[in-house]
């Protein structure tokens, strides 16, 4: 029968897949394979209506998508902390250790320099693939995830109904030579390493050019799932028997001192690899032990990711130039001659400031050395003197851009424009506003926002939302589709959550995780313009420091001029409150002593985003009193005599959190 036919080829074709993917050991040449896939595509054509989504035929779409979705993650997309050096990694170590009072079992495994991802399998079948975006919300590169050969449709084996996996899309080393090769024939701009040129392939909006870029990944990561693992290592083990592919050196560690000896070894034998990689992700490997260590806001408490020591290149130093940035800050930056490092081509470096220039003699014409850790700006360590040298470099008076005179701030080692209509400081204050952290308005890159800057289209941030197509059509690199693809772009960004317009205003010592906090916080961005110093301090995560930077920022007129004609154009002014459970409604609780793996307020935070609620003392209102280490006498007397019932705080974590 056809059907059962086209069944047995595609099983066959899988079974290819994963030997050749998964354990590295072909059995068949690469024109029997392509043969089986053309059969496979003969008899589908001949009988359309046996064709299914998982089959191998499908990876090419040929929808060319107008744009990417944006998804929100069920799960944030959190990053790790790094440790550099093996005393930070101690740190980790000893950290885990005191929260769980032992040092448990850890596996370690190379980390990738890839674009991450999200992939959901629903009953074996790749429906979804997501981009990380900020953590929260990433675009839906579904159609370009399947092009990826080694990527399986369709799971073997007997996987979970629902399985979330999250990894790394990445380019080998002979790959990108590939690539490049092809655009210096196409007289296209290079990439300047596998992580750029991944992350570029991924945002084509046609499958079919998606196609031309050798991409590969793997998967590093069990996000949810409706079978219960109970530890990362097994988790690994079962990603490959269902034809995942993950990076096949990972292993399982005991002690401290295996870890470290994992860590020397592949430092030594990284290089040698045909991909890109940064470090060791080192994770505790339980996931029970996941929930009793918990999250910041920012990343695990049970991970880290230890970081190879930076690559770095001897080059020779052209020139010196001055950048203003969005805060008029003037930074000298080294233009380099041209030096492959780090799997990237290097041609600028920063110097820092004026007296990091002095302290370290640079000069026009000398040689440097310089250094770059993953997608860290790459900067001058030492400075190898010419023989003949050229006078020091005299750091401007005046601002190179707009004539304005610099000034440093007494406690800071920078100099300022004072412009107060400096164009360099509005062009880069337009490239954050609409970068992706921010409101993520694609076509409002560097050069775009400098011509529409120049050409007096953009005078202030907020003329963004006063562009017009036909404004912008007949200007040099522009035509009917990039115009239209703008101000859709534009539309797009008025409805982007609170937190992102936050972060887009530039507020000093605000970045993404911390405008999380005072969305969540607040509600509403009037709400934090009329915050109190008192109010900002309470928060965890804010400073004081921090506090006076929000109050003096958002006092200033310009700024509440911003906002208010923001408002007007419809841009998000307010959270968007989800319908989210709330099982604990009516459970009240009080905590006593010291609860390992979690702070007070973190417990209150979890607990009472459910609908409990934490009260400071004990009455009979109260469901049940949490007991940690150390607990007070007073209220453990007071629960026992209103018969309250009494639960240990692993006990309550492990049930209500």
């Amino acid at each position: 029968m056809v059907k059962d036919e086209i069944e047995n080829l595609k099983e066959l074709i899988r079974y290819y897949d994963y030997k050749y993917y998964i354990e590295g050991q072909p059995e068949i040449s690469d024109y029997e394979y392509d043969m089986l896939v053309k059969k496979l595509k003969d008899l589908e054509e001949k009988y359309p209506e046996f064709i299914t989504g998982d089959s191998p035929t499908q990876r090419v779409s040929g929808f060319v998508q107008e744009e990417f979705s944006h998804v929100r993650h069920k799960i944030p997309m959190l990053s790790l902390d790094n440790a550099y050096s093996f005393d930070e990694l101690d740190d980790f170590i000893e950290r885990v250790r005191k929260n769980l009072r032992f040092i448990p079992e850890f596996t370690v495994e190379l980390k990738i320099d890839g674009v991450g991802v999200s992939l959901i399998y629903e009953k074996g079948i790749f429906t979804r693939g997501i981009t990380r975006g900020d953590g929260t919300t990433g675009d839906d590169i579904t159609l370009n995830l399947k092009t990826i050969s080694s990527l399986p449709l369709k799971l073997l084996g007997t996987p979970p109904e629902y399985l979330e996996v999250r990894g790394e899309v990445y380019l080998t080393k002979k790959g990108f030579c590939l690539i490049n090769e092809e655009r210096i024939k196409e007289n296209l701009p290079t990439f300047a390493s596998t992580r750029n040129a991944a992350a570029g392939s991924l945002h084509l909006l046609d499958p079919r050019e998606v196609t031309r870029r050798p991409l590969r990944i793997f998967l590093h990561t069990l996000a949810e799932s409706s079978f219960p693992f109970q530890t990362h290592h097994e988790a690994l083990k079962s990603f490959l028997k269902f034809g995942l592919p993950v990076e096949p050196n990972f292993s399982l560690t005991k002690t401290a001192a295996e870890i470290k000896e994992y860590c020397k070894v592949w430092e030594n034998k990284a290089k040698d690899l045909d991909y890109d990689t940064d470090g060791v992700v080192v994770k505790v490997n339980s996931y029970e032990y996941h929930k009793r260590l918990g999250w910041t806001s920012k990343a695990p408490r049970y991970a880290v990711a230890f970081k190879f020591t930076p690559e770095q290149a001897t080059t020779k130093l052209l020139d010196i130039k001055i950048q203003v940035g969005r805060t008029g800050c003037l930074t000298p930056v080294a233009i380099l001659d041209p030096v492959r490092l780090s799997g990237a081509i290097i041609s600028r470096a920063t110097l820092h400031n004026e007296d990091e220039v002095k302290k370290k003699d640079i000069r026009i014409g000398d040689s440097v050395i310089i250094e770059r850790s993953g997608d860290v700006i790459p900067k001058v360590i030492v400075c190898i003197p010419a023989k003949k040298r050229n006078l020091p470099f005299s750091f401007p008076k005046t601002c190179p851009v707009c004539g304005a005179p610099v000034v440093r701030k007494e406690e800071e080692a920078r100099n300022y424009c004072t412009g107060m209509n400096c164009q360099a400081q509005l062009k880069r204050k337009i490239e954050y506003f609409a970068s992706r952290p921010c409101l993520d308005i694609e076509g409002l890159g560097e050069k775009n926002v400098s011509q529409l800057v120049d050409c007096g289209l953009l005078k202030k941030i907020q003329d963004i939302y006063t562009l017009k197509k036909e404004d912008i059509v007949n200007l040099p690199r522009w035509d009917e589709k990039s115009s239209k693809n703008l101000i859709d772009a534009i539309k797009r960004s008025k409805k982007m959550p609170l937190n992102r317009l936050i972060c887009a205003l530039g507020i000093p010592n605000i970045g993404s995780a911390t405008s999380k906090v005072l969305e969540e916080r607040f509600g509403s961005l009037r709400n934090l313009m009329n915050a109190s110093y008192e109010e900002l301090i309470s928060i965890n995560e804010i400073g004081e420091k921090t506090a006076v930077s929000i109050i003096q920022f958002l006092s200033q007129d310009d700024v509440s001029k911003l906002i208010e004609d923001l408002e007007v154009f419809g841009v998000c002014m307010e959270a968007v409150k989800e319908e989210r459970p709330l099982p604990y409604k009516d459970i009240i609780v009080v905590i006593t002593g010291t609860i390992p793996g979690m702070t007070r307020d973190e417990i209150k935070a979890k607990f009472e985003s459910l609908g409990g609620v934490v009260s400071d003392s004990v009455s009979k209102k109260i469901s049940y009193l949490v007991v940690g280490e150390e607990p007070g006498e007073t209220k453990l007397k007071k629960a026992k005599e209103l018969n309250i019932p009494i639960i240990n705080g692993e006990e309550f974590i492990k049930k209500f959190l």
